[in-house]
């Protein structure tokens, strides 16, 4: 983290080696990860007890390598907000770094939260839901692959889109935001807000459902986070 000035082509190459790191660790996250996806795979596959079938020869190998590239996105969390920060941490005053280095805290443990939240209220929830309405001449026949792909696209987008309170605390500390705007724009807030759900989530309303009311108390505690920052603005 250099407090030179630098120039445009500086910050390219800056730009340029952070992102190879970026890259790198997320290919040796993967690698690692595919290393252990048996016991991933057994793991997230665990609250089916009648058991999941494969129906292409290649479906179980990439299912392996689907949860190690999803393990690898969330292992590189932490490398991608470090040099990220470090990045722009050269443009920013001192009060601004101390208020990006509290960001930290939040930013892992609201990820944390959303993936929890998704895993263990949300997605037993939805399938206990759609199970119901199975029956002798409607039997279950679940694809591994249909199943990690439903549990996956519920668990990641959960931990993304908790961390709408530190997203709006930072337009809020810039200037870009305001308390006023925030209340005043509500219900096209909540509006968009079920739009994000629908394109994040499988195709039904439960899930959408399920993603968009977390989604909009996280908002209007968000309001209350903007008022915080804007007052010590």
């Amino acid at each position: 983290m250099q407090d030179k000035e630098m120039g445009f082509l500086d910050h390219i190459a800056e730009l340029r080696r952070r992102l190879l790191w970026v890259a790198t660790t997320f290919v040796l996250a993967a690698a690692g990860s595919f290393c252990f996806s048996p016991q991933l795979v057994a793991f997230l596959t665990s609250p089916v007890k009648d058991g999941l079938v494969v129906l292409r020869p290649g479906e179980a190998f990439y299912v392996h390598l689907q949860v190690s590239l999803a393990a690898a996105v969330i292992i590189n969390i932490p490398i991608i907000i470090y040099h990220l920060f470090a990045f722009i941490f050269p443009g920013l005053t001192p009060s601004e770094r101390r208020w990006v280095w509290m960001s930290v805290p939040p930013i892992l443990g609201l990820f944390t939260g959303g993936v929890l939240f998704a895993w263990f209220v949300v997605l037993p929830y939805v399938y206990r839901f759609f199970m119901g309405f199975t029956s002798e001449s409607l039997r279950p026949f679940i694809s591994v692959g249909n199943y990690i792909s439903f549990v996956t696209g519920m668990v990641i987008p959960f931990g993304v889109v908790f961390e709408l309170p530190v997203l709006i605390a930072f337009l809020t500390g810039v200037g870009i935001l305001t308390p006023a705007f925030l209340s005043s724009y509500r219900k096209i807030a909540i509006l968009i807000i079920f739009i994000i759900a629908a394109i994040l989530t499988p195709p039904d309303v439960v899930s959408q459902t399920l993603l968009a009311l977390p989604l909009i108390a996280l908002y209007e505690a968000s309001v209350g986070v903007s008022r915080i920052v804007h007052r010590r603005r």
